[in-house]
């Protein structure tokens, strides 16, 4: 696991120890009771500009810490999963299937829609694996560009993800000392949107630093050398 992520991670298992317990029956128990202990810890989840929704999405972040961090397997767990998990645990079904070459038929067999929430919900469960470092970041630009391939009225949108994503890789690579300067910090950004296929969807330094100040509470002196403080227009997505 990433130690960027140290605090984060420790909320989701406090949630997931008092699910085992029976402390908390159901979806809507669990999204309160995570949003309370990230208040106690003082963590923001995984954003980008959006704060819509936040606390449900993040249950992606519990889901990828269950099954990858504390090995929670689904068969084995099943209700924890059903109780509080079900749907990130469609998403990723839904995921693998679309990597694996098959078409919108199999989101809409494990979602039962194919609106654009639910292809977020799929997108960002994988961008969270990948994030904490259970998944390769190939999974996740093959299942993007998939996504783009079957949903093309959503392509803009894919985009705006791709878009999210590198700013968040970005900044976590600051976090973790990986990028000091602005020229590492652009040629990681560069390299990552060759990856995924976005050259046309790099974030603007505003967008990188929005997530290292205020997602990963990274203080201004810890970034000033490699996100440069000049305002930027664009818009992102995430």
């Amino acid at each position: 696991m990433k130690r960027v992520h140290a605090k984060r991670i420790e909320a989701c298992i406090e949630l997931i120890s008092r699910a085992l317990k029976g402390e908390i029956e159901s979806r809507e128990e669990a999204v309160k009771e995570l949003e309370r202990i990230y208040r106690a810890l003082g963590i923001e989840p995984i954003r980008g500009w959006s704060k819509i929704n936040l606390f449900d999405k993040e249950l992606c972040t519990v889901y990828v810490v269950a099954k990858y961090g504390l090995g929670l397997e689904v068969d084995e767990y099943r209700d924890l999963y059903e109780r509080m998990l079900w749907l990130e645990a469609r998403a990723e079904r839904a995921a693998e299937r679309v990597k694996a070459g098959e078409g919108a038929e199999a989101v809409l067999e494990e979602m039962g829609s194919a609106d654009e929430n639910v292809i977020f919900r799929i997108a960002r469960l994988e961008a969270t694996a990948v994030l904490l470092g259970f998944k390769p970041e190939d999974g996740l630009a093959l299942l993007l560009n998939r996504l783009s391939e079957l949903f093309p009225h959503l392509a803009q949108r894919i985009a705006g993800f791709k878009r999210f994503y590198v700013a968040f890789r970005v900044a976590q690579a600051v976090a973790e000392g990986a990028v000091r300067t602005r020229l590492e910090k652009e040629a990681l950004k560069h390299a990552l949107c060759i990856k995924l296929g976005a050259e046309k969807a790099a974030p603007s330094d505003e967008f990188i630093r929005e997530i290292a100040l205020n997602v990963l509470k990274l203080d201004e002196r810890h970034i000033a050398r490699a996100v440069s403080a000049k305002s930027a227009e664009a818009v992102e997505s995430g």
